[in-house]
């Protein structure tokens, strides 16, 4: 490899890095202010570097706080679309996983959790959430619904409604979430997912979703 593309590659490196920090001071500054209060120069200051290179990555507060979200949206993606794609596991330990996942993310990252209430909470944050993301988490939705109907017709379930108790599913998921981001407390993993299964033990009496 020419030294100018190894010079060419390393810049390139720095500058995702340089990109990724300011996206997470971006966040940072919203978790704790809002979508209101977020400026470049806040972010900036945060991070220790000029506004202009701020400037430079995003041209605009309006376009960094469409790649703050959309960058959350990835994190969190990739790891529910691991499990949705795995195979070798049944209908019922997927679903348990996903779960999991959901419950497991939203306790090991709290930033991320105030900054996605940011964008629920304030008007012009809602639109971009329902343009960008809100596809993505009805895909979520879809692929409980399906695991649910799954179980519904392998394990004879026939008196559960599929939509209902999907609904109440994704309900109790994002309560925990809004928990979360209102009254952090301690055991908040255990203490979600005991009441996830408890829930999805009634659906489904006499499986392991009841243990």
């Amino acid at each position: 490899m020419k030294v100018a593309e190894v010079t060419k590659d390393k810049r390139r490196i720095r500058g995702e890095e340089s990109r990724k920090q300011i996206l997470k001071s971006a966040i940072d500054n919203i978790a704790i202010r809002g979508l209101g209060s977020l400026t470049l120069d806040r972010v900036a200051e945060k991070l220790g570097v000029s506004r202009g290179l701020v400037v430079f990555h995003f041209k605009s507060k309006n376009n960094l706080i469409m790649e703050v979200l959309e960058y959350l949206s990835r994190k969190y993606s990739g790891g529910w679309n691991a499990i949705a794609r795995e195979e070798g596991l049944t209908d019922i330990e997927k679903l348990l996983r996903l779960v999991d996942y959901d419950i497991r993310f939203a306790c090991d990252n709290p930033k991320y959790v105030s900054a996605w209430h940011a964008f629920w909470g304030e008007s012009k944050g809602k639109e971009m959430f329902h343009d960008l993301v809100l596809p993505r988490d009805e895909g979520y939705i879809a692929d409980m619904e399906r695991l649910i109907e799954s179980i519904v017709e392998r394990e004879g379930y026939g008196e559960v409604d599929v939509t209902t108790a999907t609904r109440g599913l994704t309900s109790m998921m994002f309560g925990a979430w809004l928990l979360l981001h209102l009254n952090p407390g301690p055991n908040d993993y255990e203490k979600n997912m005991q009441a996830l299964r408890l829930y999805l033990g009634r659906i489904f009496p006499g499986t392991e979703l009841a243990d």
